[in-house]
């Protein structure tokens, strides 16, 4: 696999306006930033910087033209959190800490919206406004944590990425204990997503250790990989719905209309009836896969041969 393929995301499980906007924008502009140096973690902030500024427009969401510039400035942190993440694999400078700060600045650009919306309604409503807004603010982090599971899993289990391996909290406790500094701070707030991202079912511990035998074990470990694809590649590709680009489009809709908390009820309604739902067929869809994994390691060598 080139330097080139590794900077781009996996492009079968790829959001769509990710795919064919974003990406590409992000991608011609990591080209010049490869050139001239530039690190991957000044890019993060760079993006955090664009996100406080829309923070700061929607504040004043009762001017269309406020609503309009906080818009585009979001639509450049998206090309700045895609180019941070490209220029990283394509200079081969990922570490936890950049990857801890992607995550920080990514959650914080929507940490600083909530909050200004909240401010920009409290007069109206009151306390509810940040009642809505820390309810939407959870529900968004248990959200995008479960999504971003699935197509990490996805990545190391059908196209052995080794970056993307799953990681369960325990195993990287035990990494944290020999950490200082910068680096061990960091690392606790990732040990924090890691948690989250296992308690609310995100992770199958089960698939995972009956994965990692089967392709240790058996013969055929190709045909495991593209059958973990067929099973759950449709899956992956609906989880995508959980994207910040929606919800970046769905803030900008509710402020263009004069109705920033109508945001906060898709967050909570809308967003939330969708992962109920996802959740279940994700389950549904990982017992299958650990069924058939179990008969594939109990089934004699002569009955998995007869079985590819």
């Amino acid at each position: 696999m080139t330097a080139v393929q590794r900077a781009w995301r996996t492009p079968e499980i790829e959001e769509l306006t990710n795919r064919y906007i974003i990406h590409p924008l992000s991608w011609a502009l990591v080209q010049r930033l490869a050139r001239w140096g530039v690190h991957p973690n000044t890019v993060s902030l760079v993006g955090l910087a664009m996100g406080a500024g829309a923070a700061v427009a929607y504040y004043h969401y009762t001017s269309w033209v406020a609503s309009v510039l906080g818009f585009l400035l979001m639509v450049g942190w998206h090309v700045m959190d895609g180019a941070d993440g490209q220029l990283a694999r394509l200079t081969g400078r990922t570490s936890e800490i950049g990857k801890v700060l992607d995550g920080l600045c990514d959650h914080g650009t929507f940490v600083l919206i909530y909050i200004s919306l909240a401010l920009a309604t409290y007069p109206g409503v009151g306390w509810i406004a940040w009642v809505l807004a820390v309810s939407a603010g959870i529900s968004h982090i248990i959200q995008a944590s479960t999504y971003e599971f699935q197509r990490q899993a996805y990545d190391y289990w059908v196209h052995n990425k080794q970056q993307a391996k799953p990681v369960t909290p325990e195993a990287f406790q035990e990494t944290l204990a020999q950490k200082q500094g910068l680096a061990r701070w960091m690392g606790r707030l990732y040990l924090v997503y890691l948690r989250v991202q296992y308690g609310v079912g995100a992770a199958d511990p089960a698939l995972m250790q009956l994965l990692e035998k089967a392709l240790e074990r058996l013969s055929y470990p190709e045909k495991v990989r593209q059958m973990y694809r067929f099973v759950h590649r449709p899956l992956v590709r609906r989880w995508a719905v959980m994207s910040s680009n929606y919800r970046t489009l769905a803030i900008f809709v509710a402020c263009l209309y004069g109705r920033p908390l109508a945001f906060f009820m898709f967050e909570l309604i809308g967003l939330n009836l969708i992962y109920l739902l996802l959740i279940i067929q994700q389950r549904l869809r990982n017992r299958r896969f650990r069924l058939w994994l179990r008969r594939q390691l109990e089934a004699k060598p002569a009955d998995a041969w007869l079985s590819r």
